[in-house]
């Protein structure tokens, strides 16, 4: 056979022989990135930190603890099966203690708190350990003693 002149040959085509090297290079590529098999434990399941807001009657302050023990007056959702019992809050460095008052309101430490006195506590309960939640304050905004009635 003869080839015209100013024209490249053709090649030619073995479409047998395309598609099993397709194949292979699809094959290949699936196993690189697939990598080894290997067995990976379940992976514990993802428990958000829920928000809470409640009122509550300081019963006890640990400052070396960094905790505040409180008895729960009114919540919301969250903290609705602690309403009645005494729940005790991780204060951290984190957390911003303001006194309320009639001139304004004043930074205060943990031990300026005092049994009696009437706060609000907004934080996030960490239920990692649904037996053992953990209540961590954010902000605590202390409203003074319980007013008595006269």
């Amino acid at each position: 056979m003869m080839r015209e002149r100013g024209r490249a040959a053709s090649r030619v085509r073995r479409p047998a022989a395309t598609v099993a090297l397709l194949a292979a290079a699809v094959a290949l590529l699936a196993l690189t990135l697939a990598g080894p098999v290997v067995a990976r434990p379940a992976a514990p399941p993802v428990v958000k930190a829920r928000p809470f807001v409640c009122k509550a009657t300081v019963t006890s302050v640990d400052e070396a603890l960094k905790t505040l023990t409180a008895k729960v007056v009114n919540g919301n959702r969250p903290m609705k099966a602690s309403i009645g019992k005494d729940v005790t809050f991780t204060v951290g460095d984190f957390t911003v203690i303001v006194r309320i008052s009639k001139d304004g309101a004043t930074v205060i430490g943990l031990g300026d708190l005092v049994a009696g006195d009437r706060v609000l506590i907004n934080g996030r309960i960490d239920r990692r350990v649904p037996t053992a939640p953990v209540f961590r304050a954010r902000l605590i905004r202390d409203r003074g003693p319980v007013p008595t009635q006269t």
